[in-house]
């Protein structure tokens, strides 16, 4: 996967910007809670002037009850703004990362299935979290440190100059110094963030392939090779945290330096301000408090740079991921009501983002309800892309696929997709009961249904030998089944949802040739009332079929003439169409 494309801080911004809009009051009262904090900070600095100048020189109690009463009260409306700000700029930051998280998980499951294919999952997950971390820093916590940096130096910059104006000037010599290392620092920490972020994402992928595959690793004594793959990849995040330390080591001290020789500068001008009176003791000691003061905001401003640009980097990757392309749907496109099952192909021709040839090249067949018709070809001859064209998973390049004469592309994707039900090739089971997993098809359908469609697909007799029968946890991925089992679910699962349209993608793989037509003798039961579409290239399956379409290249070919089977009149499931 290559490297998620360089953005400037602007684009960064403009990018998420929609996101965050809706947010945008609470941001300004935040803002202005901000702006509260330094007049507050000022005014206490001022008050400690009188204190000095009218209670601690001339030794005289008399002002500090009304001083005290004063810092009390001004202790007080700090805690509740700083209170304040705290809750509203913590609760503005979960709202704008729940926001996005969400959307970025729907833009992401509403992806073709050739760009999950080509992505590998712990990357995407690293994005789904760490990466969209960094993007709710940029976007609300770094962005509003920066504005209230500002104000914080724009406030205490005014009292310093109508403090002591000489004096004042002084202490912004080390400004453009500030300014100057900040930006050198920051051109450094950009690559550094880059790579940190793509080796996160790397020790994800390897550690979420290595683990997903436990049993193969196991098997082939390979545990070594898996360790040694995600040692390399922790191994470069710790170069990369340590390039970043060497870059901050020699960063803070400068500025240190900087700020020392500021402040040096100003007690020795203010010492000469004190010596001829034109400062007064408290005066000096309220300068130096704001210097003081002054200086934390000019830090964080130059801090801010480099953090803006480490931010970034992740950003940048939920930005590759967000651009990638969802299936389109057009938007006067309108659900398909009353489906009956006709499915029609005409010249239809797929080819995937960067292939050199096309998956389907100008394929036409049609099919009607009643029928098994049997869609066969050697591997890579395009038969799953069929499925996917089905359910709208994959864009079409040219022709057209209608249904009951309606072209896809007017209708709906989520009314299609409840049409045409599809037992996948890798069977996709939850790590939950069984009685939950025939039930995703639908999540209503009552405890008689479910189980009507576990008989339907043969699947009833071992289900309730199971130890706990319908609600026995299978494990991830059914590991806890045999590969039959798992198929006659899966099975059981399509027939559920009532499909009019049913789409087997090589349900027979990896089972002998017993096991294989104990999955397939349902399917003419199934096949009462609904169209059904079976990709295989197991001859076993080719004898339940009805009619049969060969696929070789992406392209129909007269391989074999037609076969059918007498039709037969099989009642199809009670509650089954919908």
């Amino acid at each position: 996967m290559a490297d998620a494309p360089a953005l400037r801080l602007v684009q960064v911004f403009t990018h998420f910007w929609p996101q965050a809009r809706p947010l945008r009051w609470w941001m300004v009262l935040g803002v202005v809670l901000l702006a509260a904090a330094p007049l507050i900070a000022i005014a206490e600095i001022f008050l400690f002037q009188r204190l000095v100048d009218d209670v601690l020189v001339p030794a005289d109690l008399g002002p500090l009850l009304g001083i005290g009463a004063l810092f009390v009260g001004l202790n007080v409306l700090s805690a509740v703004v700083s209170g304040g700000d705290d809750y509203l700029s913590t609760w503005v930051s979960q709202r704008f990362l729940v926001s996005l998280r969400t959307t970025t998980f729907r833009h992401v499951l509403a992806l073709p299935l050739h760009l999950h294919e080509q992505r590998r999952l712990g990357d995407v997950l690293s994005r789904l979290t760490s990466d969209i971390g960094s993007v709710e820093a940029f976007m609300v916590r770094y962005l509003a440190n920066g504005v209230g940096a500002v104000l914080r130096l724009l406030f205490f910059v005014a009292a310093l100059f109508w403090l002591q104006w000489d004096l004042a000037l002084a202490s912004m010599l080390v400004v453009p110094v500030f300014w100057l290392i900040s930006t050198k620092f920051a051109g450094f920490v950009k690559d550094v963030s880059r790579e940190r972020a793509r080796r996160g994402g790397s020790l994800s992928s390897v550690a979420e392939e290595a683990l997903a595959s436990a049993p193969l690793v196991q098997a082939y004594n390979r545990e070594d090779e898996a360790v040694d793959g995600f040692h390399r990849q922790t191994r470069g995040i710790a170069e990369a945290e340590l390039a970043a330390s060497r870059i901050r080591s020699a960063f803070l001290p400068v500025v240190d330096l900087a700020e020392l020789v500021g402040i040096l500068c100003v007690i020795g001008l203010g010492t000469w301000a004190l010596s001829t009176d034109r400062l007064s003791l408290g005066g000096l000691l309220a300068f130096l408090a704001l210097m003081g003061q002054c200086y934390r905001p000019i830090r964080e401003l130059s801090d801010l740079l480099p953090a803006l640009f480490a931010a970034a980097a992740g950003a940048e990757r939920v930005v590759e991921l967000l651009d990638e392309p969802e299936v389109h749907e057009d938007a006067d496109a309108r659900p398909w009501a009353h489906p009956r099952g006709y499915v029609r192909f005409e010249d239809v021709t797929v080819r995937y983002p960067g292939a050199h040839r096309d998956a389907l090249h100008d394929v036409s067949f049609s099919a009607s309800p009643g029928e098994v018709v049997a869609i066969v070809g050697p591997s890579g001859s395009g038969k799953s892309t069929l499925a996917r064209v089905l359910t709208r998973q994959v864009e079409l390049t040219a022709g057209q696929v209608t249904l009951d004469g309606h072209p896809t592309e007017r209708l709906t994707i989520a009314s299609t997709r409840a049409a045409v039900a599809v037992v996948l090739q890798e069977v996709m089971l939850l790590d939950t009961s069984v009685r939950a997993n025939i039930a995703y098809a639908d999540p209503e359908a009552g405890p008689d249904r479910v189980e009507e469609a576990a008989r339907a697909a043969d699947a009833d007799s071992f289900i309730r030998l199971l130890p706990a029968g319908y609600d026995t946890r299978i494990g991830q991925r059914g590991r806890s089944l045999s590969g039959g089992q798992r198929q006659r679910l899966s099975l059981a699962r399509a027939l559920l949802r009532g499909s009019k349209v049913l789409v087997l993608d090589e349900p027979t793989t990896g089972l002998d040739p017993d096991s294989a037509r104990r999955i397939l003798t349902p399917l003419r039961s199934a096949a009462a009332g609904r169209t059904v579409l079976l990709i295989t290239h197991d001859p076993v399956a080719v004898e339940f079929a009805d009619r049969v379409v060969h696929l070789d290249e992406g392209t129909i070919t007269p391989a074999a003439p037609e076969r059918r089977h007498p039709a037969r009149p099989i009642p199809t499931l009670s509650g089954g169409t919908r």
